[in-house]
């Protein structure tokens, strides 16, 4: 049931109940009518006797709305501006029927709105509901309705939303990628020109958040112009930080990823070798006491967790700065594979790891190859390292 109906009029008869709000004196109720809406509140009132309850989390203007809503069934109080905390208040207390109200209200406001501000208020509920109980019912609602925009709405809707984007919550980002869908790249020119326009090239909080979620592939598939741009700004990044060494290799594993077929094993030529070098400055942190050192910082890393992700650091190193792995950095990496108890790479397997950056070292590093090769045929456990540099070979 939704309510019930009384006359809430405040009388001493029904003012036994005091919610405490942060401004001015406790907002008064009758502990019966709100009781036989909320079970929370009825255990409190009938089990533990309280004859207050603590509001002030919640605005004065919510605790309003929300006391009215338990007299009447009706929610005709509620506002954008106190919105969220009576939604929340529907929560706390356990009134579904007023959380159903609270989504129609959010419904009604969506289909009607119009402006910038109206705009902003769905998509701002719907990063609030998505961060606070990862629920994403309004988050969809918001899809569907921003997928009937022309692009130029949603271009002139984004770069408002996000103009302050070096603060953008993750969050944020995470929604704008959401709504975007096919239009995606619209999120990624956004956080282009961002970077581009600032003096220092250091990523920032919404430049992570982008990095982390964004599909770089639909981008690029619907803008191949991006594809400069991007690995024009990743090789003018500075200052950054271990975690950040982290982030763009995570990125750089998801543009490597193989383009599957429909059906049957994925092959080495099946892979898409698209990948512009580039030096990857966030190598800083590990680079910055010594080339040598900083391999050595890298090999013991417990990132790498097994020998084919060692490996895969390997070629990467060895493709941006040019260096040889030497034969104490070689003893390194076979003492921490025995401690680690790390099994021998399948042969099979190894054809397919990180072939793009293999391709991209054979032509940037041509006087390392064998080198590299035989030391993976150690590391590896081959007989030989014929098959490392037929590896190197596959086209």
């Amino acid at each position: 049931s939704s309510g019930i109906n009384a006359e809430y009029g405040g009388a001493p008869s029904h003012g036994n109940l005091a919610f405490n709000v942060a401004d001015g004196d406790p907002i008064m109720a009758n502990s019966i009518i709100v009781s036989l809406n909320s079970p929370v509140i009825d255990d409190l009132t009938t089990n533990l006797h309280q004859n207050s309850l603590e509001a002030e989390d919640f605005s004065r203007s919510a605790v309003d709305c929300f006391i009215e809503a338990c007299y009447t069934g009706e929610i005709e109080a509620v506002t954008v501006s106190n919105f969220r905390d009576v939604v929340k208040m529907g929560h706390v207390f356990n009134i579904s029927w007023l959380s159903a109200r609270c989504v129609g209200y959010f419904e009604q406001h969506l289909n009607t709105a119009r402006s910038d501000a109206d705009l902003k208020f769905v998509v701002d509920e719907a990063a609030y509901q998505l961060a606070s109980t990862k629920k994403s019912l309004y988050l969809e609602k918001v899809t569907q309705k921003f997928g009937k925009f022309p692009v130029k709405k949603l271009v002139h809707f984004f770069k408002d939303y996000l103009s302050d984007f070096g603060a953008a919550k993750a969050v944020m980002i995470d929604c704008c990628i959401t709504i975007a869908q096919s239009n995606i790249d619209i999120i990624l020119e956004i956080f282009l020109e961002h970077m581009e326009n600032k003096e220092e090239k250091v990523l920032d909080t919404g430049s992570r958040a982008v990095l982390s979620k964004i599909d770089l592939d639909l981008c690029f598939e619907r803008k191949p112009e991006l594809h400069g741009r991007f690995f024009s700004l990743l090789d003018h990044i500075t200052g950054s930080n271990q975690d950040d060494f982290k982030l763009i290799c995570s990125l750089f594993k998801r543009v490597c990823q193989p383009k599957r077929q429909e059906s049957g094993p994925v092959l080495a030529q099946d892979l898409v070798l698209d990948l512009v070098p580039v030096p990857l400055n966030s190598l800083a942190s590990f680079i910055k006491c010594g080339k040598e050192e900083g391999l050595k910082s890298l090999i013991n890393s417990r990132e790498i967790t097994n020998l084919y992700m060692m490996i895969d650091a390997l070629i990467t190193w060895t493709w941006i700065t040019g260096e040889k792995l030497s034969p104490h950095l070689l003893d390194i990496i076979i003492r921490r594979k025995e401690k680690e108890h790390w099994g021998r790479v399948r042969a099979e397997i190894l054809s397919n790891i990180n072939v793009p950056y293999v391709h991209q070292l054979k032509s940037h590093h041509l006087e390392y190859e064998d080198d590299l090769a035989a030391s993976f045929a150690v590391i590896c456990e081959f007989p030989s390292d014929q098959f490392i540099k037929e590896v190197f070979k596959k086209k």
